[in-house]
């Protein structure tokens, strides 16, 4: 079962809220029903948040050790402010004008749309994040979540995501700004409601580069937009900027005067997509949502997947495969290896689940980097898992299906269906791989070595996974890309790390 958030616990309607509310005269029966159904509709959010941030702290505890984590705490401490806040005002005695200034001031219609966007998207990473469009001085955090960011602290090249989604690559934000509040912004501008005098045929005399336009020109709404798409600019995800999606659940196209379309328009000239209320598409329950909700890289996996170094070795170490005594004169990293194994069982936690019944490839890089450590460090079992792996010596006319018999034989653990053995190796010619590849590619070649350009640009250059361990050059490449951005058409390399590794176990010539 998924653990519960304490925090979470028994925060319902005041016990004196009842009694609090029985005090109204008849009169105020209409505001009574108000307040009581602003409580049901904030209840029903705050369990549907508990539900979510419980699957979000089991994921937490599950997740990869290079995956971040789900930042689900400004969220929930937003909802359970405006709860308390509604409790609050339902419990006390207050007068007619002033429980209706509370009501109005109700942030739940905006908290409701957020949910129910965040329940229409996958792969949230976090919620109410602010992110800045220039770097940020040393020491100092590039984003800051929910209330710490304080108007003090806020800086005018700094923009709020209510929701980050497809594991970063998507940035939404809602706004419950209405058409009356529109039409008042644009008349504080000096607009003139005259659209019913205004010829059909009027062309859109809008700047054809919205960056050359004046924000303070604009509307908030407006402004708001253009800033979040060049902070998203500034804060690219795998070498592109997020997408920005823009949710207007109280607008309505098609039913709005010509001003606002124009709005409308000005916000879609950023390439932010917009969506009014009646674009949104509908929202699935609670429970089909959550699984798509939580970030799962598994759902941007390749059919066919790339195997670096250290998972060959991963997948062939005794650690990885059965319980291994500890010798005290092993290396301190295949002890800590050891000890960690006991914990995490990397196979059937990791490493098992990610690869499934993919096929498998491997550059001729990785498998002779990998015969050179194990022609030095490797035991007997490893030596033949790595031969039944990749069908070579004893087992080089060895059918796949004895391959996988054999493969069982030697470990703790059973593969997952349609595990599929051998691993096919393909030979690498870097220059060619470089010829198809983004302009950055020299650059990152010169940066991760001759190995890890070998084995990451063959993953690159076929769009396909490369799976991992080596965060360090994996990180190296994602800033570089970063850095140097990447042309309209051009994607980056898909990584999948993995947050354990694993050496050879480790013979006897290695006691020292």
């Amino acid at each position: 079962m998924a653990a519960e958030d304490p925090t979470l616990r028994n925060t319902t309607i005041d016990p004196s809220l009842a009694s609090s509310l029985d005090k109204l005269s008849v009169n105020d029966l209409e505001i009574k029903a108000s307040i009581a159904d602003l409580i049901e509709r904030c209840n029903l959010l705050k369990s549907e948040v508990e539900e979510y941030v419980a699957a979000a702290v089991e994921k937490n505890r599950k997740s990869p050790k290079t995956e971040a984590y789900v930042e689900y705490r400004t969220l929930k401490n937003d909802f359970l402010s405006e709860l308390a806040f509604l409790n609050k005002v339902a419990s006390q005695d207050l007068p007619e004008e002033k429980i209706r200034t509370h009501i109005t001031s109700s942030n739940l219609v905006y908290y409701e749309a957020l949910w129910s966007a965040a329940k229409r998207s996958s792969g949230i990473v976090s919620f109410r994040k602010y992110f800045f469009s220039t770097r940020q001085p040393k020491g100092q955090a590039a984003a800051f979540s929910g209330k710490k960011f304080t108007s003090k602290a806020k800086r005018k090249d700094a923009a709020l995501v209510d929701i980050v989604a497809a594991n970063g690559a998507e940035w939404i934000r809602v706004s419950t700004v209405s058409e009356k509040r529109m039409l008042f912004d644009l008349a504080k501008l000096g607009w003139h409601n005259d659209s019913d005098s205004e010829d059909e045929d009027t062309p859109d005399t809008r700047s054809v580069n919205w960056e050359d336009d004046d924000d303070d020109d604009q509307v908030e709404i407006v402004k708001n937009t253009r800033e979040l798409v060049r902070v998203a600019r500034a804060n690219p995800t795998r070498g592109r900027p997020p997408t920005v999606t823009i949710i207007l659940p109280r607008l309505s196209h098609g039913n709005m005067p010509k001003a606002i379309e124009k709005v409308l328009q000005d916000m879609k000239a950023t390439g932010a997509t917009i969506q009014c209320a009646n674009e949104i598409p509908p929202t699935p329950t609670v429970s089909d949502a959550i699984p798509q909700m939580l970030v799962d890289r598994s759902r941007i996996l390749s059919e066919t997947l790339n195997i670096d170094c250290t998972i060959l070795l991963a997948l062939v170490s005794d650690i990885s495969h059965k319980k291994c005594p500890v010798m005290d004169w092993y290396p301190g990293e295949v002890r800590s290896q050891i000890q960690e194994e006991e914990k995490e069982h990397l196979l059937p936690t990791h490493l098992y689940p990610i690869i499934g019944s993919h096929p498998m490839v491997c550059t001729q890089h990785a498998v002779d980097q990998m015969y050179t450590i194990i022609n030095t460090l490797a035991t007997d079992t490893e030596r033949t898992r790595a031969n039944i792996l990749l069908a070579r010596e004893e087992h080089a006319s060895t059918p796949p299906d004895q391959l996988l018999k054999a493969w069982i034989d030697l470990s703790d653990y059973t593969p997952p269906d349609g595990f599929k053995l051998p691993i096919r190796v393909f030979p690498t010619n870097v220059d060619a791989l470089i010829a198809r590849l983004p302009k950055v590619a020299p650059r990152i070649a010169s940066e991760i070595g001759p190995l890890n350009t070998a084995i990451f640009f063959h993953g690159w250059a076929e769009d396909v996974t490369t799976l991992s361990s080596n965060r360090v050059r994996a990180k190296q490449m994602e800033n570089l890309i970063n850095e140097h951005g990447l042309e309209d058409g051009e994607t980056g390399p898909n990584v999948w790390l993995c947050g354990e590794s694993r050496s050879l176990i480790a013979k006897e010539g290695r006691r020292k």
